[in-house]
């Protein structure tokens, strides 16, 4: 987790997204693929714009929804890994 922690993430620019009652679609126009967020996920996504690096996006979470932060820490690198390694985020 250490060498996530202190990188600067960025959006890939061709990504098109959308949001349908509470679920985030996003849309790879390279590849065609198809990923699906949750609610939480489409806030840290939209987040990610602002608030580059997994600790700027806990303390938002944290804030935003009063939780551990620990937990918080843990979820959001898995979810950035999960969205680094289908091609939805890379090291800026």
């Amino acid at each position: 987790m250490t060498k996530l922690q202190h990188q600067t993430l960025k959006r890939q620019e061709n990504i098109e997204t959308a949001e349908l009652d509470g679920e985030w679609v996003l849309l790879n126009i390279e590849t065609h693929s198809i990923t699906k967020l949750n609610e939480l996920g489409g806030s840290i996504w939209t987040l990610l714009e602002k608030y580059p690096t997994i600790p700027e996006l806990t303390d938002q979470i944290v804030a935003e929804y009063g939780v551990d932060r620990t937990m918080v820490e843990q979820d959001i690198h898995l979810f950035v890994t999960e969205l680094i390694g289908v091609g939805l985020l890379q090291y800026a």
